[in-house]
């Protein structure tokens, strides 16, 4: 083997070893730059399909809940509406006191007093009435839709109209409530 040769098969050897290197390099380089990021984005991809398909199953009974939500809040609104509607609610109350016999004396409104979410409204009411009458009315009130407490309330002044009938004047305190809105809600 003379010498030429020997530097020749050194030469193919060093152009295996460099041509290996430059392979495992650029290798190394695609895993590093390219693999790792495309494998951390399939993962994160993956995770978020997971969760979507979860909300995926449990999209029915949301669906339900929230029919169910939605209806228990018409009702509530029903009993503490958005706003105070003190003209209906002196319309129904007139009705009720009418249906009984009764005289409206006095229907005065305060100002509301604002609790967490919602707000209170007071109310001073005069009537004229029998005993049996005022609870008649009473009974009619707690039994409105809409959420009306009977507070405190005083007979007085007693007038004998005959052996069976005494009229009395009767002042009560009552509330209504309605729900505070919030500005969100009120730009709906």
């Amino acid at each position: 083997m003379n010498s030429t040769e020997h530097s020749e098969g050194m030469s193919n050897l060093s152009k295996i070893v460099l041509l290996i290197v430059i392979v495992l390099i650029l290798a190394g380089g695609w895993y590093y730059f390219y693999y790792m990021d495309a494998s951390t984005k399939i993962n994160n991809l993956q995770t978020s399909i997971n969760k979507l398909f979860k909300y995926k199953q449990e999209l029915p009974f949301l669906r339900k809940q929230y029919k169910k939500a939605q209806q228990e809040f018409l009702t509530y609104k029903k009993e503490l509406p958005l706003k105070e509607e003190i003209p209906s609610l002196l319309v129904q109350l007139t009705n009720i006191i009418k249906s009984k016999d009764v005289s409206l004396m006095s229907f005065k409104p305060k100002k509301a007093v604002g609790k967490k979410i919602y707000y209170v409204k007071p109310i001073n009411i005069s009537i004229a009435a029998t005993y049996s009458n005022c609870g008649a009315v009473f009974e009619d009130v707690s039994k409105m839709q809409r959420l009306f407490k009977i507070k405190n309330f005083s007979l007085y002044n007693p007038k004998i109209i005959n052996s069976k009938k005494v009229l009395l004047n009767v002042k009560f305190s009552a509330e209504t409530y309605y729900f505070k809105q919030n500005k969100r809600n009120k730009k709906r």
